[in-house]
């Protein structure tokens, strides 16, 4: 079942993005041409285009709506400064994402307020869970209510689909304390949306 799960949240996240697949317009050129002269027409036309997607970005890695709005107005000003480092080859939607999950890592990891793998009690439910009870909003209050590594960690694997050794080089994490960190994220979240299932019973 939390494969299941796991397989909407990629359906949603690609019919929401499909940067993998789009080619830049002209238009794109430009604007990014623009932003790297730092022109503010420019940077303005980028921030009115990805504004609303980076900040749903944001809302899934922040523990709340306050930490996503600091995340997303720092990381485009990252964005502006980083911008002469994009080269044209692949995805820009994909690049510009890169670096707004990166800083959603920093921002968390410099806080140091990662919760200790042994400090969660978790209960394993086998009753399955009727994931078409939830609204968009509820699912992503549920993962948001993750500790803050779990919740980095489901992200990048089970949403954006980082492999464990790539997710390990970027966190500076050993493989296994990931998979385990996912492992009880996948378990916690389940649990978290048992619980609303039967409130609302």
């Amino acid at each position: 079942m939390l494969l299941f799960f796991t397989l909407i949240l990629k359906q949603n996240t690609l019919l929401m993005c499909l940067y993998s697949i789009q080619n830049m317009t002209s238009e794109d050129n430009e604007i990014i041409e623009g932003c790297k002269k730092q022109k503010p027409m420019s940077q303005k036309a980028l921030y009115d285009k990805y504004s609303s997607k980076m900040f749903a970005v944001c809302l899934r890695y922040a523990r709340n709506k306050t930490d996503a709005e600091d995340i997303f107005q720092d990381a485009f000003i990252k964005v502006f400064d980083v911008i002469k480092q994009f080269n044209f080859i692949g995805s820009f939607e994909g690049w510009l994402r890169r670096v707004f999950i990166n800083y959603a890592l920093n921002y968390y990891r410099s806080k140091k307020e990662f919760v200790n793998i042994n400090d969660v009690n978790l209960t394993f439910e086998s009753n399955p869970i009727n994931f078409t009870r939830f609204t968009h909003e509820e699912i992503l209050n549920a993962i948001n209510a993750l500790p803050d590594n779990y919740r980095l960690v489901f992200n990048l694997v089970e949403v954006e689909g980082f492999s464990y050794d790539e997710v390990a080089v970027q966190m500076n994490v050993p493989n296994t304390t990931l998979r385990t960190l996912n492992f009880r994220a996948k378990a916690m979240l389940k649990q978290i949306l048992l619980n609303k299932e039967n409130f609302k019973l």
